[in-house]
């Protein structure tokens, strides 16, 4: 049975990318693009690609009850969530919902960094929570044969964390604080990549099925990505190296004061900067690029695109995805 018909719970960036990537796809069944439904809380509207056809993209709502949400699931051949990835019970809820509709395939929120890592989990509460949701779904297709999962594991999503600052990387006053020695490396892809290796995965979903996969677009640093935004501004910008410890340090006292988001900010910098994880060592030797038919990314190339947009569009009040 071809995927024909792909239901994307959310509606920021990730699944921006995602429903542009798929919009540009065929089925396997009769060459054309498949349905694409977007679920979204009812007083959403969705996130598009402009120039969008009229039709092509269904728009649902749900309250995220289990009722609801078995009912928007009801006739799809494949549900793809890019909410909440590190609430383990709501993602759960989400995954019983498309048992019960008799959904065949799903693919959780990941699109990250990656959450098999125990160092990792050890450090990211929610990178935990994701580890817990793929051992649910592992258990899932065991028990229930003809239910099947992919998880997407692409790296840091590098052009959004730069434009938003959170790689320690300021655009606006050409400053950097990198955490580490410089020459730690970097898991990263665009923004754009992940919506294609969504696409690729779905074409390929028999090679893919029941698996982790990690799909980076390019392995960097952050010495190389300074020296991208030094070639782009044309200016010799300030930076400075500060140890990974203190990071994690500072992170921990914030969380501690009460401020659990400021803190979590400060602890995921880390974990993308600390050599010691060895974050981006299941991308350099399990990369499932050559399988998906997916082209390596450049740093010039994802930098280059995040500098133009945050020249032209400033950093966005919300990143959520």
């Amino acid at each position: 049975m071809g995927i024909s018909s792909i239901l994307i719970i959310g509606n920021g960036q990730l699944s921006y990318s995602i429903v542009e990537a798929l919009s540009k796809t065929s089925s396997s069944e009769n060459g054309t693009p498949p349905k694409i439904s977007v679920l979204t809380n009812p007083y959403q509207t969705p996130w598009l690609p402009p120039n969008t056809p009229p039709n092509l993209i269904e728009h649902k709502t749900s309250d995220f009850s289990a009722s609801s949400l078995e009912s928007s699931f009801t006739g799809q051949d494949l549900v793809i969530s890019t909410l909440a990835g590190g609430d383990y019970n709501f993602q759960v809820g989400i995954i019983d919902a498309v048992i019960v509709a008799g959904v065949k395939r799903f693919i959780p929120h990941e699109f990250g960094l990656d959450s098999l890592n125990q160092g990792i989990q050890a450090i990211l509460p929610r990178s935990a929570e994701r580890a817990r949701i793929i051992q649910y779904l592992r258990d899932l297709s065991r028990t229930h044969l003809d239910f099947q999962w992919v998880g997407i594991a692409v790296g840091c999503v590098l052009d959004r964390l730069l434009i938003a600052g959170d790689l320690g990387f300021d655009l606006q006053w050409q400053n950097a604080t990198i955490h580490g020695t410089g020459t730690e490396i970097l898991a990263a892809s665009s923004l754009q990549r992940v919506g294609s290796a969504v696409a690729s995965c779905i074409e390929h979903w028999h090679e893919m099925k029941n698996r982790y996969i990690y799909t980076a677009g390019v392995l960097t640093t952050a010495n190389d990505i300074l020296a991208c935004l030094e070639h782009l501004s044309g200016k010799k910008w300030s930076f400075s190296y500060e140890d990974v410890g203190d990071c994690v340090r500072e992170g921990t006292k914030r969380i501690e004061r009460g401020y659990p988001d400021a803190g979590m900010f400060l602890m995921e910098r880390s974990v993308v900067y600390d050599g010691e994880l060895k974050a981006a060592g299941a991308f350099e030797k399990k990369s499932a690029n050559k399988i998906l038919g997916l082209d390596e990314e450049t740093v010039e190339q994802i930098v280059a695109k995040a500098y133009h947009d945050f020249q032209h569009h400033g950093r966005p009040g919300c990143g959520c995805g």
